[in-house]
């Protein structure tokens, strides 16, 4: 493999700061991996050197509570400068929050680590940063357009009418929203049919609610009532496998 994969551990714990660098390095060798690893122990100066420094990070595995400032405070600096970095909250059960939805967070996973979830998080990371990039492909008034899928917030159906709202712009297309929902899945690009009328790119989420959800630029979409069992689930294993929310 030929990019190396930057990362940051940020965690006031030296020995957890210790143990997620040995699991890095050895998934490093096993799966031949070529990592950088820089370790901090406090998030201030985390922020502080990617500031400094301009420097983008891939991955950062970062605690939620930590004494100088917890790791939501600390990724809420970093998404002002890099609203792609991956952050894996490496952190207890009781620290789980609304809060941490809010930057973006990529995974969960608790203490003590489990050793096979932490590499099964580390390889879908990687596999996100290393695969190029996806595109939705679709005519309108005889014109073919494509759109990268990871700049889609969300597709609406209006009648005959698709609208691919991007944070930019939105445009059209004569495609019904099951036929857009089946392609993306066989693609296994993950959007969430939250209501008959809109399917959603869950990376735009910044607010997830039982019966609604909050995009980054302010929309709020209701997810319909034979469907929030399902998407709250789906949200769940998507961001960790043990949230209270």
């Amino acid at each position: 493999m030929g990019k190396t994969i930057d990362i940051a551990i940020c965690d006031d714990e030296y020995t957890m700061t210790a143990d997620i660098e040995r699991l890095l390095e050895t998934l490093s060798l096993k799966h031949h991996i070529p990592v950088d690893i820089d370790v901090f122990y406090d998030g201030s100066t985390l922020t502080d050197y990617i500031i400094r420094e301009n420097k983008k990070y891939d991955i950062i595995y970062i605690d939620v509570e930590m004494k100088i400032e917890n790791g939501v405070d600390t990724a809420k600096k970093i998404r002002l400068t890099d609203k792609n970095v991956m952050l894996i909250y490496v952190t207890n059960y009781e620290s789980f929050a609304k809060e941490v939805f809010e930057v973006s967070a990529y995974r969960f996973i608790t203490k003590p680590i489990s050793k096979e979830r932490f590499e099964r998080y580390f390889l879908s990371a990687v596999n996100d940063i290393t695969t190029k990039p996806k595109f939705f492909q679709f005519q309108y008034n005889k014109i073919r357009y494509k759109e990268e899928i990871s700049d889609i917030m969300y597709f609406q159906s209006d009648r005959r009418v698709t609208y691919i709202c991007l944070e930019t712009e939105v445009r059209k297309c004569y495609e019904k929203l099951n036929i857009v929902e089946e392609k993306l899945q066989k693609s296994n690009v993950c959007f969430f049919r939250i209501h008959q009328s809109f399917l959603v790119n869950p990376r735009y989420i910044e607010v997830y609610m039982y019966d609604s959800i909050q995009l980054k630029d302010g929309t709020m979409l209701n997810i319909s009532e034979n469907r929030r069992k399902k998407i709250s689930e789906m949200y769940c294993r998507i961001k960790g496998d043990s949230i209270i929310v």
